[in-house]
């Protein structure tokens, strides 16, 4: 329920407060007085694009404030999702400044725009003659049947399993296509896998297949040197070993004449025990070291495979073609894990299904029944405001897939003329007979639905004598069950609120503002008889007032 309009520096509003109470509130005074303002003034406050011509003092800023009572509302979950202080009473606050530049707050946070648009949506509704599109759109239409079908819980499960139905088919999708993609190019992988897998690589094989072709490629030079050593060391005259052996056996008579010669003979048998063992290992190498072109042609083609593949996966080691080889194997293996994943999921589609196309059914059925009495309430109404000959047809089409509403589509035809066929509400009726099939729907919710703050904007033009009575007494039933805010020119209308706010603008020194004052019973009757009789308040005017408020 709004409670407080505050407006400081808007258009031809200086500084004003308005008071809001429960049940239904006029809102008269002149044309021009300022009514359609203290509207925009609203609609500013509720997220409506801002607009530097709106300040009336170009060097401030200009702020208005808009507070809620919301406790029953059962909005904490906004709260919680856009990480806002809750409180029972809020705060909507927009601000536009002399840059031009615009900030909204709820209950002092800023907030972008579009949340402070969408709180606003969940508090209050406005309409006008011309602005009723809502009725015409297929989901507002739809959700009248839930709500007089009592779908609420079932669509809320529906919706739940919904949600769940598109994330599969989602997922079957994308499997599908991974799938599509990798099948494309899964004989080529498998190949470059087979490739590598046959090549039996080890991590230090490139190292030592560089050595081997090096021995074998050199194989007569080494030979030569191996021999030519040998014989240095091994020589029968000349050799290293035998004038080794001759330089110990002198050193040896003289080791015990003085620890030094001890110690230099010592020294030379160790180096002569370890040129023996270069002699024995290198009469090794003489017997095992052989011309063998076949094993040289085996190692340089096992060579150059390897750098063949390095090569062609772009690499640089034979670790990084093993890794390249392990991830060959998982991609392949994956194909397999996507065709299980996909019969995995269109399992648990069929499921999900099953259980959509059940809820789907008591949605409808639901719906179903509450066709007769949506229409009767409206033709009802309709007669009530002087349109007694209109033709209402609720067409319930199921549909081939599922929605986020069910399996339905729902049409609305129109007729406000006997004689006429009913046709789709937008082209079936004129300004007039949409504000009151606007008046009879919204009459229809506000009896089954928490509706929240409705304003009426000059609805009621076009219309006059009895049925602006009656149109007056709908509103009065309607403000039974809801907050209602009726900007009228009628005084049929005006004198069914439960409270009245007269608008007027006043000229206090060189300029002129808007002003509201909330009116006292007296103060009501001579508005209405004055909005009867013109300017002047006659006798037979004031009568016709108290007629009009039941007064006696």
């Amino acid at each position: 329920m709004l409670k407080t309009l505050r407006v400081n520096n808007f258009a031809i509003i200086d500084q004003l407060e308005i008071d809001f109470h429960k049940g239904m509130t006029t809102l008269t005074g002149e044309t021009g007085a300022g009514k359609s303002i203290i509207l925009g003034a609203l609609k500013l406050v509720l997220g409506e694009r801002a607009d530097l011509k709106s300040l009336k003092n170009t060097e401030e800023k200009c702020i208005i404030e808009a507070i809620f009572n919301i406790k029953d509302l059962e909005l904490k979950d906004f709260f919680e999702e856009y990480d806002l202080d809750y409180e029972d009473e809020s705060i909507l606050r927009r601000e536009l400044l002399p840059s031009g530049k615009s900030r909204a707050f709820v209950n002092d946070t800023p907030v972008k725009v579009s949340i402070l648009q969408e709180f606003s949506e969940l508090l209050i509704d406005i309409h006008s003659q011309f602005n009723t599109p809502k009725i015409f759109e297929a989901d507002f239409q739809l959700s009248m049947l839930d709500i007089y079908g009592e779908n609420k819980d079932l669509l809320k499960h529906y919706k739940s399993d919904f949600n769940h139905y598109i994330s599969i088919k989602k997922k079957i999708k994308d499997a599908q296509n991974s799938l599509e993609n990798q099948s494309q190019d899964l004989e080529y992988k498998l190949h470059l896998w087979e490739e590598l897998n046959n090549a039996s690589l080890k991590n230090t094989e490139l190292e030592e297949l560089d050595a081997e072709i090096k021995s074998l490629s050199n194989v007569e030079e080494i030979i030569s040197t191996l021999n030519e050593t040998y014989q240095f060391l091994e020589h029968s005259e000349m050799g290293i070993i035998s004038q080794l052996n001759e330089a110990s056996n002198k050193l040896n008579k003289i080791s015990d004449f003085n620890s030094q010669y001890s110690s230099i003979y010592e020294r030379l048998i160790s180096s002569k025990i370890e040129l023996q063992d270069i002699s024995n290992e290198m009469t090794h190498l003489i017997e095992s070291t052989e011309i063998n072109p076949e094993r040289l042609q085996e190692v340089t083609d096992r060579y150059n495979l390897i750098h063949t593949l390095l090569r062609k996966h772009n690499l640089n080691t034979i670790d990084e073609l093993i890794e390249r080889l392990n991830e060959l194997e998982s991609q392949t293996s994956g194909f397999d894990n996507l065709s299980d994943l996909i019969i995995h999921l269109n399992k648990e589609l069929t499921i999900i299904v099953e259980k959509l196309e059940k809820q789907a059914t008591k949605i409808r059925k639901n719906r179903i029944a509450s066709i007769d009495t949506i229409r009767k309430n409206i033709l009802e109404t309709l007669s009530q405001l002087g349109m007694e000959n209109s033709q209402l047809v609720i067409q319930l089409n199921e549909v081939s897939d599922f929605t986020p509403t069910g399996k339905d589509e729902v049409v609305f035809l129109f007729s406000a003329n006997k004689g006429m066929e009913p046709r789709v509400f937008e082209k079936s009726v004129s300004g007039g007979e949409r504000s009151r099939l606007m008046l009879a729907i919204k009459k229809l919710l506000a009896t089954h639905q928490h509706l929240p703050t409705l304003i009426l904007d000059e609805i009621d033009t076009g219309i006059s004598g009895k049925v602006a009575n009656e149109t007056g007494k709908v509103m009065q039933t309607m403000a039974d069950n809801m907050q209602l805010l009726v900007i009228t020119h009628l005084p049929q209308v005006a004198s069914k609120g439960n409270h009245q706010l007269k608008v007027y603008k006043e000229v206090i020194g060189d300029t002129t503002q808007t002003n509201v004052i909330e009116l006292s019973t007296e103060e009501r009757l001579t508005e209405i008889a004055q909005m009867i009789s013109g300017s002047e308040v006659t006798h037979a005017a004031l009568n016709q007032a108290k007629e009009l408020m039941n007064i006696q």
